[in-house]
């Protein structure tokens, strides 16, 4: 095999994983804003996702192009751009799957608190994720 062949195979045991970790910041950084939003200022919990999803998607971008997509050559606002492009896929995906879990929860009978939000912020992340991988690595950054 030449390098060529074994380039994309190196290239996605780093990424993969950095991907993961920024994406777990993200998880934090929207559910923290989500539960906050909700329990400390009243905000619905269908509204509290679209501020929190803003700012973990700001955050991200930076962390994804500084550790996940490293050796990008994409210019920076063009790569934010696109970026912002593949996360507007990302969040209607994430936030149906968040959204049907929010109804299926209360179709159950079952109270929606603060507390059992980040747990379908969970959900709707982990359905995103393989959606924004994707995107972000062969559209957004170009690699």
């Amino acid at each position: 095999m030449s390098a060529e062949t074994l380039a994309p195979s190196a290239s996605l045991k780093r990424q993969i994983p950095a991907f993961v970790a920024v994406g777990a910041f993200g998880f934090v950084v929207d559910a923290s804003v989500t539960f906050s939003l909700n329990k400390f200022m009243g905000v619905d919990p269908y509204l509290a996702r679209f501020p929190a999803f803003a700012i973990a998607t700001v955050l991200n971008f930076g962390l994804n192009r500084w550790l996940t997509f490293s050796h990008s050559t994409a210019k920076l606002l063009d790569a934010f751009i696109r970026y912002v492009m593949v996360c507007a896929v990302g969040l209607a995906v994430n936030y149906a799957a968040y959204a049907l879990s929010l109804t299926a929860w209360s179709a159950l009978g079952l109270p929606v608190s603060p507390l059992i939000l980040p747990l379908f912020v969970a959900f709707g992340s982990g359905v995103a994720m393989f959606v924004t991988y994707f995107g972000f690595r062969r559209f957004a950054f170009r690699v």
